[in-house]
């Protein structure tokens, strides 16, 4: 069989990954805002009161919906920014970490959008503050740190 062939019908299987190459990699000159995290995030799950929302550009756009081992054998989305993704975030002395449970269509790569209650871990002030910044993100394996608690 042409090799080509083979690979023009497998190429529509194959799911970009777009998170691993930002892994481990501090983005300093960031920012982050908060948001009404409820219901199910871009991945399925449900999204935490302490979490966090990444950037559409992190998401691929051909990622399939497969079904989930859980309980209710929900649909989850098989893309790796859904598999145990964290952002760590660094400001003003403080450092928190989440997981990465939803997307934000309109955040660039440097911009994270939490919860409130992650939003409060890292500035008290809350919405008088609205835009946090600047912070260093850094996007990681959930399994190589400890996630932070609101």
């Amino acid at each position: 069989m042409n090799s080509l062939y083979l690979l023009a019908l497998l190429a529509p299987f194959v799911v970009a990954d777009l998170i691993t190459p930002q892994l481990n990699k501090p983005i300093s000159g960031g920012e982050f805002t908060f948001y009404g995290a409820s219901g199910k995030g871009a991945c399925g799950l449900d999204v935490s009161s302490c979490s966090a929302a990444v950037s559409g550009d992190l998401f691929d756009s051909s990622a399939q919906w497969v079904p989930s081992t859980l309980p209710d054998g929900r649909y989850i989305l098989d893309d790796p920014v859904c598999k145990g993704i964290c952002v760590q975030i660094e400001y003003k002395g403080k450092t928190a970490t989440f997981p990465a449970d939803n997307k934000c269509p309109e955040c660039a790569v440097d911009h994270v959008d939490l919860s409130e209650a992650a939003f409060l871990v890292l500035e008290p002030a809350g919405g008088t503050v609205g835009v946090a910044k600047p912070a260093t993100i850094t996007y990681l394996f959930c399994n190589q740190t400890t996630i932070s608690s609101c």
